[in-house]
């Protein structure tokens, strides 16, 4: 069915199918701008997300550029199809469409292109592998319903074939890995031995069909996946009743694919940014130092990427985003391989009493 998108003044209509949407086309928000002091290339194509809101006041984004800010309300209808149409590029545009038929699916960027997992039907699944995002392989997997109905934790790929790690009828501590064979469209499950540790989330897994090129191309041999590690412990309400609940565990975890086990391989108590490399991972420590290590042998090597005191952290195009919240907004640093390459800020140009009396936090992408 054709789309149709009107603007008119003070305000947006927009008809999608036989849906329509009515949306504030005017925005009161604070106007933004970003400084550059060095080396203006490294955000030429970058955008930094401010995402501000109070108890009497909408939560609003706002995307500032070199060219000035726009905003608009967080989840509003036009947002969403704009961010939607901008991203739907020609190179990607069959993968896309694959993906979106599933009824839900998670994908992943690898050094051999796309890949997905997701359901088809009640009892299929389907895995979606693309090198370039214009030629699609579709494999079909059925009498997968055991499989579709439990808690799904990530997938990756290893030794050329797709594995699932998953919760069998959402029972947190009964782990599963359940490996695809695309060339006679069969899978065999194992059970996982837990070791007191959790899988929370395989890291690089994404619950959605939405691109996303933060986090690199990871190798597809790769024999430690890194996870997010979690453990159940035993809490009490306000009447003294106790109960279980699932806690996120500081450090590095990975999930030995060769061993089915998984393995505790850094301390740190806090981890920020996350960059695949082909064989390699990357991430931030709280002290400043990039971790870096080897995903075939575990193999750690540490620089030094921040001086001072350690914000919120983003890698985009292997570069180092590091943002520092201020009085004024904020200050953003960007490294390259443990240098500094750039500098900048980002501050309100406008109500400053109105960015000051909300929460603020800042995103680069």
């Amino acid at each position: 069915m054709k789309r149709m998108v009107n603007v008119v003044a003070l305000g947006v209509m927009i008809t999608v199918g036989l849906a329509t949407y009515a949306v504030s086309g005017t925005e009161s928000g604070t106007d933004w701008s970003l400084q550059v002091e060095s080396n203006k290339k490294v955000w030429e194509d970058r955008i930094v997300q401010v995402a501000k809101g109070s108890i009497d006041q909408p939560y609003t984004q706002i995307n500032v550029t070199l060219n000035g800010s726009t905003s608009s309300h967080k989840g509003s209808y036009f947002e969403q199809l704009l961010d939607f149409r901008a991203n739907f590029g020609e190179d990607s545009r069959a993968f896309k469409r694959a993906l979106k038929q599933l009824d839900y699916a998670q994908r992943i960027w690898t050094t051999d292109g796309e890949v997905a997992i997701g359901q088809k039907d009640r009892d299929t699944l389907v895995v979606l592998k693309s090198k370039d995002g214009k030629e699609v392989d579709v494999t079909e997997f059925g009498q997968a319903r055991e499989i579709l109905e439990s808690g799904w934790k990530g997938f990756y790929v290893y030794d050329d074939k797709v594995h699932l790690l998953y919760d069998q009828n959402y029972e947190t501590t009964n782990h599963h890995v359940a490996t695809f064979d695309e060339s006679t469209k069969t899978f065999v499950t194992q059970k996982i031995d837990r070791s007191k540790t959790l899988v929370g989330g395989v890291v690089g897994a994404e619950w959605s069909w939405y691109p996303s090129a933060y986090q690199g191309q990871v190798a597809t041999d790769n024999r430690y996946i890194p996870i997010r590690a979690t453990a159940l412990e035993t809490l009490q309400d306000d009447t003294g009743e106790e109960y279980m609940s699932e806690m996120d565990l500081p450090g590095l975890f990975v999930y030995d694919a060769k061993e089915n086990k998984v393995v505790k391989v850094n301390q740190s108590e806090e981890l920020k940014g996350t960059l695949f490399k082909g064989h390699e991972y990357r991430t931030i420590q709280s002290d400043g130092t990039e971790l870096i290590i080897d995903l075939n042998s575990l193999e750690q090597t540490t620089r030094q990427a921040i001086q001072g005191t350690v914000g919120s952290v983003t890698y985009v195009d292997q570069l180092i985003y590091h943002v520092l919240p201020t009085t004024e907004g904020a200050m953003l640093e960007v490294y390259d391989e443990g240098d500094m390459v750039s500098r900048a800020s980002i501050k309100a140009e406008g109500d400053s009493d109105q960015a000051a009396n909300q929460t603020v936090e800042y995103y680069v992408y």
